[in-house]
């Protein structure tokens, strides 16, 4: 206190003899301050939104309440000084002082003001890993470990731990407990004995629960495995927010389930009678729906989690209710398939900590094993509904290793004993032990001093702290945005140039006999990684730039120029931080994905050849005199996908596909496949897959044609084969598989279960249009006939309706007999038809010849 008062400038202007006397006073003092010991309990700062006089009854309450808000950091200092002296008892010390509060504050009314203060300083001090730690200052080594600098600072503590910190968790399936400074709030509740702060406490943190459940986490989708700063944000947010609802939720189980608690289990009579009495009763909370949500709107990570908190403090007769016997078989449901399923959509960490938190419950004392044995509770499905991807969370990977032991410390203490056992039976039982290896890293962002940071963090929030929170939260967020949108204009501009210069770099080198193609990717992008070091001046500078301008726009005009000043400072430093720190350690993965990306787009430009593989057979050169005017694959792509709307989608009975523009489609079509400028492997797969849809389709007589022409007979001459349009368009469809294509067409999606479905649908079953494209395939030489058989065979086996299984029995005999006669030039047509009536007759179907007049 010495110090800071006499460092203040303000005691020097207003008398600088007292400031004399300050300075004299603390340069003789003999007490030593260190700059590197913990801050003390941090107390929540004034809300001028709820705090203020015009939210109190009276100037009487509001004063109280002021005092009671006092006496409350008093209690919490003392209990942070001494609770772990040996002998100190809270409820001797500090019971009769919070009784007394709590008298104060019932005489007033102020409870809900306190329970809301009450609930904000727990957050602020136990969402921490273990509840904000045993103690401030638990380690007597703390001041060394920290000179030796914050980035290695976990792995010196958890180093440490393996060889002085003795087991903390008892046991691998612990009881619930508070530890840290949860303790402090369980013992306040207990010595206050306040049945309306109590029930003021637990309306508050339900609001709270139910504010943070629904919160959006995930903005955008997750469609690679590139970690990007987006990405990192949303988890620190997920874990911010899951640790604050598992410590909310057991805090409101722990007040919901307190009047009923008992040390020893109730007897079987008394467990009937309060199990009757109790299931009159409406929960606090409705978990059962939370969860049911949950599970529909795929956000069981965030959900299950905290529930689990909640229900780990029942008493002994909770679990035989009726809500919550519902509440825990749907658990148990989520459990069995969990561990039964292979689900691959959600993350494995996810479902991992799922399944452990669920795991930990079960074990729970106070839930008993016969709950999980009974038939009498309803099995609910699982149902999950198609959402956004703002509202799904459990495929995305939020979760961590850091996280799962967070919650879940028991599976550390597992860890840590199996690498013990490893590394004690290793040597002679032919294991492995894991060697502690010295590593050091450069970071391309100069790290300030321990001593530094920690004190540009102290004055920080001391400034936040005598500011409104909306101050706190606009600097926040103009730091989130400045960040982000820096590392986006560093990709956007150097990362690109530097891409530009290794495409020409690689340009002449990559069309070399015997190039070595990833030692030349390796060469261009270790030359590149020296300027990458530009990004954090460049973003530094960004920062500089943008941070201000936002701060400026989004702060009241009438904010002062000092608190303006301070605020700029803090948002660009904080900005700066975030996205310095995340190009330092991604920078040069990042212009080695996007030289790799650019690189690769060059390798399939043709002319050049793809690494092991032959050229001659993937890539073909345009046509000689080709003038590159082919229409663009994506355009003949929209236009097909336009066609296979029309043939599945609902469509009015006028709405039809004009048969020659379909031909003209299959023309341009032609001449994009034929013209390999720009044609890339990707888009001729896609044709390749439209294509074969579209046939499909047409075999079903699912396309509606119309012939709309001035001269319909010069159409029919150009398409016609059997007096039906659809035989030319096949036509040209098979020509265009042999001719034009560069890749294998999957014709064998013909034969899926859906595209054959298309003919099961129809009214009319076109059974020579599909044996017309069968006989068209094997001359094509696009499906050996073999290769047709086996699947005509697999799709009997698949549970058809009984007519359909009849004529596609028909259809797979014709075929098999016919192939064999292709010296005979018959039409194709002509020849399965005569053939399918001679067996029509023989074997006597005069039922199925009037279901299908085709046949």
């Amino acid at each position: 206190m010495l110090k800071l008062l006499a460092e203040n400038e303000r005691i020097a202007s207003f008398s600088p003899a007292l400031h004399e006397r300050l300075r004299q006073a603390y340069e003789n003092s003999t007490a030593k301050v260190s700059l590197l010991l913990p801050c003390s309990v941090q107390s929540v700062s004034f809300q001028p939104e709820t705090d203020n006089r015009s939210n109190f009854p009276s100037d009487r309450a509001f004063h109280i309440f002021k005092k009671q808000r006092d006496v409350f950091y008093e209690l919490l200092r003392e209990w942070e000084d001494n609770h772990e002296k040996t002998g100190w008892d809270f409820e001797r010390v500090l019971g009769n002082k919070i009784r007394a509060m709590m008298a104060h504050l019932s005489a007033t009314c102020n409870h809900s003001h306190f329970a809301r203060l009450f609930q904000k300083q727990l957050i602020q001090m136990c969402k921490g890993p273990v509840g904000g730690g045993a103690s401030w200052g638990d380690t007597p080594d703390q001041d060394v470990l920290n000179m030796l600098g914050s980035d290695n600072l976990s792995r010196l503590k958890r180093l440490q731990e393996r060889f002085v910190v003795p087991q903390s968790i008892r046991g691998p399936c612990p009881p619930p407990s508070f530890p840290g400074c949860q303790q402090f709030f369980r013992d306040f509740i207990l010595s206050a004995g306040s049945y309306q702060f109590n029930q003021h406490l637990m309306d508050s943190l339900c609001l709270k629960i139910l504010e943070l459940n629904g919160l959006t986490l995930v903005e955008h989708e997750h469609n690679d495995g590139e970690a990007d700063m987006d990405e990192q944000d949303e988890k620190k947010r997920f874990t911010v927010v899951l640790l604050s609802l598992r410590l909310l939720a057991k805090f409101l189980g722990f007040l919901v389930f307190l009047p009923y608690r008992t040390v020893e289990q109730p007897t079987r009579d008394l467990q009937d009678s309060a199990v009757a009495l109790r299931n009159q009763t409406l929960p606090v909370l409705d978990v059962l729906k939370l969860l049911r949500q949950s599970i529909r709107d795929q956000r069981s990570v965030l959900t299950i989690p905290w529930i689990v908190e909640y229900l780990s403090l029942m008493d002994h007769i909770a679990p035989f209710l009726d809500y919550y016997r519902k509440v825990f078989c749907l658990l148990l449901q989520v459990y069995r398939l969990m561990v039964l399923s292979e689900d691959k959509e959600m993350s494995f960490l996810n479902k991992l900590l799922i399944l452990a938190v669920l795991g930990w419950l079960f074990q729970v004392p106070s839930v008993p094993e016969e709950l999980f044995f009974t038939t009498d509770v309803r099995q609910e499905g699982l149902m999950m509904d198609t959402v956004t991807p703002a509202q799904a969370l459990d495929s995305v990977p939020l979760v961590d290793q850091q996280l799962l032991y967070t919650c879940c410390p028991y599976l550390g203490e597992l860890r840590k004993l199996l690498a013990s056992f490893v590394a004690g039976s290793g040597a002679k039982n032919g294991g492995f032990i894991r060697k502690i290896t010295p590593t050091a890293a450069e970071s391309l962002v100069p790290k300030a001093s321990v001593t530094q940071r920690k004190l540009q963090v102290e004055l920080e929030q001391a400034f936040f702290h005598n500011q409104p929170p909306s101050l706190r939260r606009t600097v926040e967020f103009v730091a989130e945005r400045v960040g982000s949108n820096c590392v986006k204009h560093i990709k956007a501009t150097l990362v690109a140039e530097l891409v530009q210069r290794a495409e020409v770099m690689l340009q002449d080198k990559v069309k070399e006999k015997d190039a070595n193609h990833d030692k030349l990717l390796e060469e261009v992008c270790a030359h590149l990684y020296e300027e990458g070091s530009q990004a954090l001046i460049k973003g530094r500078e960004f920062c500089k730039k943008k941070g201000p301008e936002a701060v400026r726009v989004l702060l009241p005009e009438e904010t002062s120029a000092a608190v303006l000043s301070s605020a700029e400072d803090i948002a660009v430093e904080l900005a700066t931080e975030k996205a310095c720190g995340w190009l330092s350690a991604n920078i040069a993965a990042l212009i080695k994905r996007e030289v790799k990306a650019t690189f690769n787009r060059m390798l399939r430009v043709p002319g050049l050849p793809l690494p092991g593989e032959d050229a001659l057979e993937l890539r073909r050169d345009c046509p000689p005199g080709c003038q590159h005017r082919a229409p663009f694959p994506s355009q003949i792509i929209n236009e097909i996908k336009d066609v296979l709307c029309i043939a599945v989608g609902p469509r009015d009975e006028a709405e039809v596909i004009d048969c020659v523009w379909l031909e003209s489609l299959l023309g341009r079509l032609s001449q994009t496949l034929r013209c390999r400028k720009f044609l890339c492997p990707t888009s001729e797969q896609q044709l390749a897959k439209c294509t074969v849809e579209l046939a499909s389709l047409l075999v079903s007589d699912h396309v509606p044609l119309s012939l709309e022409v001035k001269s319909p007979e010069k159409v029919f001459e150009r398409l016609r084969v059997k007096n039906s349009p659809t035989y030319g368009l096949l036509k040209v469809l098979l020509s265009v598989w042999k001719e034009d294509f560069g890749t294998p067409v999957p014709v064998q999606l013909m034969f899926s279960k859906k595209n054959i479905g298309y003919l099961a649908e129809a009214k009319q079953r076109e059974w020579d249009l599909f044996l017309f494209m069968l006989h068209g395939l094997v001359e094509h030489e696009l499906m050996r006939t073999s290769e047709i058989e086996s699947c005509l065979h697999r799709l009997k086996e698949l549970p058809w309706p009984s007519d359909f299984l009849k004529e596609l029995e028909i259809l797979s005999r014709v075929f098999i007999s016919e192939h064999h006669k292709e010296e005979l030039r018959t039409n194709p047509c002509e020849l399965t038809r005569q053939s399918l009536d001679r067996r029509c007759c023989s074997e006597k179907t005069t039922a199925l010849e009037e279901q299908t007049p085709k046949l």
